[in-house]
């Protein structure tokens, strides 16, 4: 009985071990660095897509330069980046 119950101690700190050294060995994901060169304060009935259109801004890149935007939730006031890059 002692035996079975250190091979199976054995078996699970190995793959505990095993899942932790897994793990650790995953590159970190790169998070995009936006810079802002100019805003804009939303207005009344303004949504992503008019901005984007008004800004004439690509949908992609708009989203990048505003990494936090919820475009369902977006309010007067809220100030957004029309003009940026990322590095």
């Amino acid at each position: 009985m002692a035996k079975s119950t250190i091979i199976s101690f054995a078996l699970i700190f190995s793959t505990l071990l095993l899942m932790v050294l897994i793990a650790e060995s995953r590159p970190a994901p790169t998070v995009a660095d936006p810079i802002c060169n100019a805003v804009h304060g939303v207005e009344e009935r303004e949504t992503c897509t008019s901005i984007i259109q008004r800004f004439n801004l690509d949908e992609r890149h708009f989203l990048d330069i505003n990494p936090n935007i919820n475009c369902n939730l977006i309010f007067v006031g809220q100030w957004v980046c029309v003009d940026g890059k990322v590095i």
